[in-house]
């Protein structure tokens, strides 16, 4: 049998970070960051859909209303993650998506 290899540990001389440190706030401001992204997502075209496509082109996803069950639950979260995520994969690829929310319609 062989011994194991063992490799020293790497000494770092300098106290200074390989990199520089991002500085985190005490207490993070969301306000105006929905409409900033918003508005970047806009000037971008992000989720626009353009009707005159080619069908070829067209990815939809047709998700009916979810029915009234009560609060909100993990459940809500984990089914549209599924739908979110090929809809985000096909526009990466450069379909055209079509992904209309659906929502409650039983009053």
């Amino acid at each position: 049998m062989s011994e194991p290899v063992t490799t020293p540990p790497i000494q770092n001389p300098s106290t200074e970070p390989i990199r520089p440190v991002a500085q985190v706030p005490d207490r993070p401001s969301l306000d105006g960051l929905e409409d900033r992204w918003a508005a970047r997502w806009g000037e971008q075209g992000t989720y626009a859909f353009d009707r005159s496509a080619e069908r070829a082109d067209v990815f939809s996803i047709d998700t009916p209303p979810p029915t009234a069950s009560g609060s909100l639950h993990i459940g809500h979260v984990f089914s549209y993650t599924h739908t979110d995520c090929l809809a985000r994969y096909q526009r990466m690829r450069g379909r055209e998506v079509f992904y209309p929310m659906g929502w409650d319609d039983n009053g």
